[in-house]
């Protein structure tokens, strides 16, 4: 073999193992746009620890602008990160899903682009979905005792823990119209209780009759689970009216 023809073989060979090592490029050019998060789940408890409403937290992923030269898009996809069942829709007919998240957490959801030519690309989006709790008992008679406010924990699907827990507690002393009960002050205690039933806090405040108080706690990094603020009211025959709200955060 003569020497430019040898020259010519390795710099063949060169050139294809240049090739095989370049990596793949995928031919799905995934475009994905979220709106709707970070966001709220509301939550309104009952007396007895139910649910009385609840308004989930709606959020919107949009392909538009997503391409591929590998062939027609055929599909769009979401698993929803939240233990909830994989979604698609056909990319010829629509360019929108959506998931009602019902849990809060922090959810690693993935969204993806399928083609005609069996060629897809698929990105990891993370959710933020912050837990707001109510316990309203605002009727006008207000009531004798007034009803802890239980926090359920984080989505067992929630890979992060919360970065904070803001609690906001208004007790009203309901003003005595009539002479008899007597006009009295009220002494309400609150407790923050953690999930292992630990107390964090303990808040005792005398309320004047036709008064009202708010109590305000900001706990950091909160142990992930089910949290508990108990309400007392020491002074029996003296009605109170409650409205307490507990926000849960994640980072953003």
């Amino acid at each position: 073999m003569s020497g430019g023809l040898r020259l010519s073989v390795i710099l063949v060979v060169l050139l294809f193992v240049g090739c095989v090592g370049e990596e793949t490029v995928s031919v799905v050019d995934l475009n994905v746009s979220v709106s709707g998060e970070p966001g709220n789940v509301h939550i309104e408890k009952s007396a007895n620890n139910g649910t009385s409403a609840m308004n989930e937290l709606r959020v919107t992923f949009d392909f538009l602008g997503t391409e591929s030269s590998g062939g027609a898009l055929t599909e769009y996809w979401l698993n929803p990160g939240d233990g909830g069942q994989r979604v698609s829709v056909n990319a010829a007919e629509a360019s929108t899903l959506f998931r009602d998240y019902e849990s809060h957490g922090v959810f690693q959801s993935v969204a993806g682009a399928n083609d005609s030519g069996e060629n897809s690309a698929d990105e990891e989006i993370r959710i933020v979905v912050n837990g707001v709790f109510y316990m309203n008992q605002t009727q006008p008679t207000g009531v004798d005792e007034p009803a802890d406010l239980h926090i359920d924990a984080p989505s067992e699907n929630s890979v992060e823990g919360p970065h904070s827990m803001s609690i906001s507690s208004t007790i009203t002393n309901v003003e005595n119209i009539v002479q008899f009960p007597p006009a009295a002050d009220v002494e309400i205690t609150w407790r923050l209780l953690d999930p292992t039933g630990t107390e964090i806090i303990s808040y005792t405040q005398v309320i004047q009759d036709g008064q009202s108080y708010t109590f305000i706690h900001e706990e950091i990094a909160p142990v992930a689970g089910g949290w508990t603020l108990e309400i007392t009211d020491s002074v029996a025959d003296e009605n109170v009216q409650q409205e307490t709200s507990v926000i849960v955060r994640y980072t953003e």
